[in-house]
C-alpha cells in the first residue's frame, strides 16, 4: 500500500472540487475513510451510492468539507456522529464480520436525496465528474488490494458492474425479495445488497440472510449455500 498515493488522491478531489461550482454546493465528499483508524489495512472497501447529506451537518461544520482518514468532519464538527452514520458503521461491521473496513462512495459529493442530487449534479449516469470519481476509486482498490467489495444498493448494480468490469456470478433472493447481486472481478468478489435503510424495507431477516451469504465468500471461498436460495447464474 502506498500511503502517498493515497494522501496525492485526497488532495486532488480537494483540487477538483474546488474547481467546479456544483461540487462545492455538496456539503462533503466521502473518500478513503477508515471505520476504525487504528486497524490493520481494510480487508474489505465499503461503498456506496453517494454520500448522504442532512441539515445537520452543516449546523455542525461547514462545507465544502470532507470524510477521509485525513479529515472526518463528524469527528471535528459541535453535534458528533450522526444517528445515520452510527447505524451505517454498525452495518458494515456487520456485514464485514468485523474485518477491516474503509468507506468511499461511487459518486463522492454528498446530497439529501435524489430530486437534489439530480438538481445539483444532473443525471447521475450523465455526469461529467463520474469518470473522475470511478478512477479515484480504482486508485483506492489497487492501492489497498481489499479481499472484498460490498455495495450498498442494489438499483445501480449492472451500470456500477460495467463502470468497474465486473462479471456477474449470482443473484440471490429469499422468498422472492432479491437481496444480494454477486460478481467478481479479477482479484475479488463484489456484493451488491439491498440498501440498509429501514425505508427501503430492510429488515432484520433479510440482514441475517445476507451475512450467512457473504460470511464466507469475504475471501472469495468456494462454499455450499447456507440456506435454501433463488439462485440465478450469471451470464
Amino acid at each position: 500500500m502506498n500511503r502517498e498515493c493515497l494522501d496525492a488522491a485526497i488532495l486532488q478531489i480537494r483540487a477538483y472540487t474546488q474547481g467546479h461550482p456544483e461540487l462545492c454546493a455538496a456539503h462533503h465528499f466521502c473518500y478513503d475513510l477508515p471505520l476504525d483508524t487504528t486497524a490493520q489495512k481494510p480487508e474489505v472497501l465499503v461503498m456506496g451510492i453517494n454520500p448522504g447529506e442532512i441539515e445537520d451537518d452543516r449546523l455542525s461544520y461547514p462545507g465544502p468539507t470532507e470524510q477521509t482518514w485525513k479529515h472526518d468532519f463528524q469527528q471535528m464538527g459541535t453535534l458528533g456522529k450522526s444517528l445515520g452514520g452510527e447505524r451505517w458503521r454498525k452495518n458494515a461491521s456487520f456485514f464485514a464480520d468485523n474485518r477491516p473496513v474503509v468507506f468511499t462512495e461511487f459518486f463522492l459529493w454528498s446530497s439529501n436525496d435524489g430530486a437534489q442530487f439530480k438538481q445539483r449534479f444532473g443525471p447521475l449516469w450523465k455526469s461529467p465528474h463520474l469518470p473522475f470519481c470511478i478512477s479515484m476509486n480504482q486508485r483506492l482498490i489497487q492501492e489497498y488490494r481489499p479481499k472484498s467489495v460490498i455495495f450498498v444498493g442494489l438499483s445501480h448494480s449492472r451500470k456500477v458492474a460495467d463502470a468497474f468490469g465486473l462479471c456477474h456470478v449470482h443473484t440471490v433472493k429469499i422468498d422472492g425479495k432479491r437481496l444480494v447481486e454477486h460478481y467478481q472481478d479479477e482479484c475479488r468478489p463484489w456484493f451488491f445488497t439491498k440498501h440498509w435503510a429501514g425505508a427501503y424495507g430492510f429488515s432484520n431477516a433479510q440482514k441475517q440472510h445476507i451475512k450467512e451469504y457473504i460470511q464466507p465468500r469475504l475471501e472469495g471461498k468456494r462454499v455450499r449455500y447456507p440456506f435454501r436460495l433463488q439462485v440465478k447464474p450469471g451470464p
